[in-house]
């Protein structure tokens, strides 16, 4: 995939990889309100899953991730065509990296 099919998949907010990212942090978001308070980084990560769960939530934080989503070789590789399961497993996995911020 070269750099400007990337970037419309980064920018374009209507690319399917958009769309995707943010059901992916709307489900990221519901399972963490639903987590052990055990969880490490339980506190900062309801705090991020109560900015999501907001109405134009989902959309803006699927916005605020897509560069780091990209950076999965498999969905920069071909993002048009990026799993749900993968593009889940990636949110999942960047949620503490976004957990605390404003």
């Amino acid at each position: 995939m070269g750099y400007g099919e990337i970037y419309d998949a980064a920018t374009d907010a209507v690319h399917v990889l958009r769309k995707q990212a943010a059901v992916a942090c709307a489900k990221a978001a519901a399972d963490i309100l639903n987590e052990s308070p055990a969880t490490a980084n339980h506190a900062q990560r309801v705090q991020w899953a109560r900015l999501v769960i907001k109405p134009a939530g989902p959309t803006a934080m699927a916005e605020r991730m897509v560069w780091k989503i990209l950076e999965n070789a498999t969905i920069q590789a071909a993002p048009t065509t990026a799993t749900d399961s993968d593009v889940q497993f990636v949110v999942n996995a960047l949620v503490d990296t976004f957990a605390g911020e404003e």
